[in-house]
């Protein structure tokens, strides 16, 4: 085409030499040559006509005669239909277009009916305003007719669907006209007038519902779209109801393989889905009573096969729901516990009696927790056993409490006593390094002063203590070491270590262990040897702070105690309890030797 328009002669045609083209018919020519899809132009006020090859096909015997003549010239068989969509075009300077349009074109010497897609948009000139009109557009004529054809086809399926005995109807084009609708379909949607009309105009109660949309995907992408129980509002013989459906779109496809609509298929589960609504209540109810009490509630098959944990378990545990079915349960319990706990357990399936047992369980922590465990079975009219149903109930506080208070009765107990050694002692001491009655008083006044406040760091813990402050470990040890020490003994303790703070829990545990040593080493150590030393060293290594306590002597062996006393139970509960570290404890001639290994983010606190 482009050579054709190139050999035309156009000298004396009223568009004239393409030399002398405006810029915007050159532009738009160009780019219709050079499009691979159908393009025509018609430009002036005739419209005369250009065109690219693929578009030279579509007015058949009447190419290339048609090149540069009047549009209502060249279609005069269908400028009735074109002629004013062109003319609106240029008066409104706004685009047309329009699908499966159908034109009684002539051809072969015979009108025949043909369909076409095609768009008309405006050209402007270089004045602004529309100077001619951009033609794009293909032939459906095989596609129409195909489609004709499943229409037909369809009609005579549609006495199949009329005997269906569920719901089905089929709707036609992208507006999803009701084709065919058999009776079962109109007696679920309550009417039958809808034959003919859209889904919006035929169930307008849908249109909000979201199955417009639906249906538009469905078709646009030939995409299948199957629904479950899907709840739906019809207006149904007047009254509005809500229904559950399960359905189906399927799209359907012409002869020429072109979508053509959409087949529906619609079962109504309405009373299936309430019976099964009614059914998830009662389960709804019963979670709700089993999950809204603290105990951890589980159930077992009658040999013993757990297979039912309420939330609380999962909560408390903190292990994946299903983890502990069967007999993965009694890998929750402490290892000390577990064979314990066994044994119970079997009893109580081999004889029906009540479970009643306490053990420690695993908490999501990591830690093990004190819960006490409780069942009983449930039996059926012949007295067999059916289902065991159990609780959890956390106990762990109590216990420890418990041992709290123990603990706390035998330390004020090893608290007194080590005060009354204490303070013979220093009576002792201060006596022989005194020559008046006054002299004493006052240096016995003194270490009583100190030792008054050494003992406000290693207080027991109360609702009426008052906080510690943080600390330095220095001063901590000087001030927990002055009581046990006279003037002149101060060289007999050493002290060397960097800077570190000491947070209120640590402070207090670390008076606590520092207390004990120095009783310990003049009762029984160094200290109570007049050259005993102690020094007393600490140093980091990574995260942990490595404290040691060396006592030396020369004048006397001391003999290793021959049992554990209190107060090394307590440096030991100190150290691995509050501190987050471990100690070693090593008797040599010369007196004690401690390595205290404590964590550095503790001593924080």
């Amino acid at each position: 085409m482009g050579e054709l328009i190139r050999l035309f002669d156009w000298r004396t045609h009223p568009l004239g030499p393409p030399e002398s083209w405006p810029q915007s018919l050159r532009s738009a020519l160009s780019i219709c040559l050079y499009s691979s899809f159908p393009t025509a132009i018609y430009w002036g006020p005739d419209f005369r006509l250009l065109y690219n090859d693929a578009w030279s096909v579509i007015p058949g015997e009447r190419h290339p005669w048609a090149l540069g003549r009047p549009a209502k010239e060249v279609w005069s068989d269908i400028w009735h239909v074109v002629g004013p969509q062109f003319e609106n075009v240029v008066a409104t300077g706004e685009g047309f277009s329009t699908y499966d349009e159908m034109l009684p074109m002539v051809r072969g010497g015979s009108q025949q009916e043909t369909y076409w897609n095609y768009s008309i948009s405006p050209i402007r000139g270089e004045d602004g305003e529309v100077a001619g009109i951009f033609n794009q557009g293909n032939e459906t004529t095989l596609i129409v007719l195909a489609r004709r054809s499943a229409q037909q086809e369809i009609a005579r399926l549609s006495l199949m669907f009329e005997q269906a005995p569920g719901a089905t109807a089929i709707l036609r084009g992208p507006r999803h006209v009701f084709e065919i609708a058999n009776p079962a379909y109109l007696q679920l949607v309550g009417r039958d007038d809808i034959l003919g009309k859209s889904v919006d105009q035929a169930l307008p109660e849908v249109a909000s519902q979201g199955f417009i949309e639906l249906l538009d995907n469905v078709y646009q992408s030939g995409v299948p779209y199957a629904g479950r129980a899907i709840p739906v509002v019809l207006d149904r013989n007047g009254i509005s109801e809500q229904r559950h459906l399960d359905f189906v779109f399927q799209p359907i496809s012409d002869g020429a393989g072109d979508r053509y609509g959409i087949f529906v298929q619609a079962t109504d589960v309405t009373e299936t889905i309430r019976a099964v609504a009614a059914l998830r209540e009662s389960e709804e109810r019963y979670q709700a009573i089993v999950n809204s009490i603290d105990q951890m509630i589980w159930s077992t098959l009658p040999d013993g096969y757990h297979d039912y944990y309420n939330d609380r378990w999962y909560e408390y545990t903190g292990v994946p729901k299903g983890s502990t079915d069967g007999e993965a349960w009694n890998g929750m319990f402490h290892p000390d516990d577990q064979e314990r706990a066994w044994k119970v357990w079997r009893h109580s399936l081999a004889t029906g009696e009540p479970y009643h047992i306490e053990y420690r369980l695993r908490h999501r922590s990591g830690e093990y927790r004190w819960v006490i465990g409780r069942a009983q079975c449930i039996r059926n009219e012949a007295g067999e056993i059916i289902r065991w149903y159990g609780t959890c109930t956390d106990l762990h506080d109590l216990k420890m409490a418990e041992e709290a208070r123990q603990l706390l009765m035998q330390e004020l107990n090893h608290r007194v006593k080590n005060l009354f050694s204490l303070f013979s002692a220093m009576v002792s001491m201060t006596g022989r390094s005194t020559n008046t009655t006054a002299e004493m008083s006052a240096a016995l006044n003194q270490r009583l002063q100190a030792l008054s406040r050494a003992h406000d760091l290693v207080r027991i813990g109360g609702a009426d203590s008052v906080p510690a402050h943080s600390v330095l470990l220095i001063h901590l040890a000087e001030q927990i070491l002055a009581p046990h020490l006279s003037a002149s003994q101060h060289g007999k303790v050493s002290l060397t270590g960097p800077e570190i703070v000491l947070g209120e829990k640590s402070a207090t545990a670390m008076a606590l262990i520092l207390h004990e040593l120095a009783t310990n080493a003049i009762k029984y150590g160094a200290l109570g040897h007049a050259d005993g030393k102690v020094m007393i060293g600490w140093e980091f290594a990574g995260d942990v702070l490595v404290l040691t306590w060396s006592e030396s002597n020369v004048s006397a062996a001391i003999a290793k105690p021959t049992s554990t006393g209190f107060g090394s139970r307590l440096i030991k509960s100190a150290v691995e309890g509050q501190l987050g570290g471990k100690v070693d404890i090593v008797w040599k001639p010369s007196g004690a030797q401690v390595r205290l290994q404590l964590s550095r983010a503790r001593l924080r606190d």
